[in-house]
């Protein structure tokens, strides 16, 4: 089994808040030739702002510094293609999303499915390696969210699009308890594992037995791994390289470790991840500056680089990805997480 790292453009680039967290590399030509050159697979991107580059240059850049593409479509907000004010639009052939405040749940759920499916189609254009879709929101109930993913798992395996749903603030699966009852329903239903948002949702650490739990039930389902270390209180800790934060840093990785074994027993020939502290705000500031307070192109580099060096101690070192360090951000500090804190625990929680 193989390690394959993408490079999140949220943050890097002038139009996706490089300015904001202060990138080195707010130009995308540079920006791609820097991340070909540090070695990542990829780069992971809403399908929306690829709209705003142009498709074509987008592939020309993406081939220029052999790089694989992780479109994220969003099933309603200011990134779905059919709407304007982020990354230009609203863009030709694309559906309006719902209207906040829409009261007829049938033509909610319509929408989000067409607001979906167009997204799914054009982005297959790219070849990319998998999709990763924000669905529906978090105030539908389970009846909607059940007539919204019998149909777009079924379109999905029908066509043999590789999508995958991902546990975030806001969206239906953003909550591990919400997830724990409904996610079983639907057995191919998999997911992108940001359990940062999980770790927020339930105000607690990465010792929780229960949480811990319901993430190590799901390890399965999870194809595809967003690497951001969140907390009780907020779903990016100011900087995981330093003192407590630290701490939740090896939490998140005994999480991910979880999603690595269960690639490897299912035989596997790779795993995807995507190292993803964001800008402000979810980046911590100063208050009195608005400077933020660490660097997310080091934070994210310095990341990959660990799970680069855990991968190799879990997998073997001819397994694990190619990231080199850059000329700011190296593997140190080193971290151990060390085993599951389920480990030699019985009866943990309850389904």
């Amino acid at each position: 089994m193989k390690l394959r790292v993408y490079r999140t453009l949220w943050g890097v680039l002038a139009d996706t808040d490089g300015e904001k967290a202060e990138c080195p590399f707010l130009d995308i030509e540079e920006a791609f030739a820097e991340i070909s050159r540090l070695g990542y697979d990829g780069v992971e991107v809403p399908f929306k702002f690829i709209l705003s580059c142009g498709i074509d240059r987008f592939k020309e850049l993406l081939n220029k510094n052999s790089l694989k593409i992780i479109p994220m479509v969003f099933t309603e907000g200011v990134v779905a293609p059919g709407e304007g004010i982020v990354f230009g639009g609203p863009y030709p052939g694309f559906t309006k999303p719902s209207n906040p405040g829409e009261s007829d749940k049938k033509l909610l759920v319509e929408t989000h499915l067409k607001v979906f499916k167009e997204q799914v189609v054009a982005a297959q254009v790219l070849n990319p390696t998998l999709v990763n879709c924000h669905a529906l929101k978090d105030c539908f109930t389970e009846e909607m969210a059940a007539e919204f993913f019998t149909d777009a798992l079924a379109w999905q395996d029908k066509n043999n699009y590789r999508v995958l749903h991902e546990t975030h603030r806001k969206r239906f699966l953003h909550s591990p308890w919400v997830a724990r009852g409904f996610v079983p329903k639907f057995p191919d239903l998999k997911m992108v594992a940001d359990l940062s948002h999980w770790v927020n949702v339930a105000e607690t650490n990465a010792d929780d037995p229960d949480l811990t739990k319901v993430i190590e039930q799901f390890a399965g389902k999870f194809r595809h791994t967003h690497c951001r270390v969140g907390y009780d209180h907020g779903p990016q800790v100011p900087d995981p390289r330093v003192g407590q934060w630290l701490e939740y840093m090896e939490g998140h990785e005994r999480w991910w470790d979880a999603i690595w074994h269960a690639a490897a027993a299912r035989g596997d020939e790779e795993v995807t991840m995507t190292p993803e502290h964001g800008p402000p705000n979810y980046q911590v500031c100063d208050p009195h500056t608005n400077k933020p307070l660490a660097s997310i192109w080091d934070v994210n580099h310095w990341i990959g680089l660990r799970r680069q060096e855990r991968f190799a101690e879990l997998f073997g070192a001819e397994n694990t990805s190619r990231l080199i360090p850059s000329a700011t951000q190296g593997a140190e500090p080193v971290t151990n997480p060390g085993e599951s804190v389920l480990k030699g625990l019985e009866n943990v929680g309850f389904s």
